[in-house]
């Protein structure tokens, strides 16, 4: 091999090497929003939760207020 095709090997497999550390950094900024992200999912999915309890809440006490209302009004028709 002459030196001319080694300082060409040479040239590429740096390039090589440059574009695998490049490649190693951004997987790793990757893994790192990730997990991020699956951590704010998992807040948004216990505040979800949350406000679920909190309107099955209020729409049991809006069926107790109807059910209230209903007997009102029944108990005045009797009267």
């Amino acid at each position: 091999m002459s030196i001319e095709s080694l300082g060409h090997l040479e040239s590429k497999l740096q390039n090589l090497i440059d574009k695998l550390e490049l490649t190693r950094m951004e997987l790793e900024e990757l893994r790192t929003a990730n997990t991020r992200m699956e951590q704010e999912n998992a807040e948004l999915k216990q505040e979800l939760s949350a406000w679920g309890e909190r309107v099955g809440a209020l729409l049991g006490k809006l069926d107790n207020v109807s059910e209230d209302a209903v007997t009102e009004e029944e108990a005045a028709y009797e009267a």
